[in-house]
């Protein structure tokens, strides 16, 4: 039986070029194409595919967002990440919620390859040039409690007051950078200390290092 794979990219000379590519493998059918966030889902519900290919930097829906309403439209359908070269923590986030590859454009065929294979056989695949060490601090434990339970506890906006505060922004540079008041702010930061159990900043800080959302100073 063929892996039947979804392109979803949305720069058309990159589908082009890795669909004539796959063309060659017998065991892989290209069932679709797609070239933004809404017609990727459309797509994921309508064909239900057994890997997704995609590149989350998509119009109107993207990053690690996309990939998990991916897995909402059909719980069966695997998703491989490929994209450009990014933190620890955004793969971390990609593996969060659901992707199981997450290879670099810089890489070669084979290695997107591999990644789409080990993914239909619900395994997991890294590029080489990714960090080992989010397998053993992540993946390994998945499924488990692991160090990154309470992470999976925030929401989106909280993972941002929390990656700005493990950075060192005080509660007015965050009001700023996220264009929210400082005491919606002072909210967000409540609930995460309540969510994650943490009591204090240096405790979110020592948490946020041992997890990979920032780099130890």
């Amino acid at each position: 039986m063929k892996i039947k794979l979804q392109l979803a990219d949305n720069q058309v000379v990159v589908r082009q070029g890795i669909n004539s590519l796959l063309t060659r493998e017998k065991d892989i059918d290209v069932v679709a194409e797609t070239a933004d966030g809404p017609g990727t889902l459309e797509m994921v519900k309508k064909l239900k595919p057994d890997v997704v290919l995609l590149e989350p930097a998509l119009p109107n829906m993207t990053g690690v967002d996309l990939v998990r309403l991916i897995k909402e439209a059909n719980s069966e359908t695997e998703v491989v990440v490929l994209t450009a070269p990014q933190k620890k923590a955004h793969v971390r986030d990609a593996l969060q919620v659901g992707a199981l590859g997450y290879v670099l454009k810089t890489g070669s065929i084979a290695e997107v390859l591999a990644a789409i294979r080990a993914a239909y056989q619900k395994g997991y695949y890294l590029s080489p040039e990714i960090s080992a060490d989010i397998i053993d601090t992540f993946v390994k434990k998945r499924g488990v409690e692991s160090e990154t339970t309470g992470y999976g506890k925030i929401s989106k906006r909280e993972r941002q007051v929390f990656r700005l505060i493990a950075e060192g922004s005080t509660t007015d540079e965050i009001a700023e950078a996220l264009e929210i008041s400082p005491k919606t702010v002072a909210k967000h930061r409540m609930n995460i200390m309540e969510k994650m159990e943490l009591k204090n900043v240096a405790s979110l800080v020592r948490y946020a290092v041992k997890i990979g959302v920032v780099e130890p100073y």
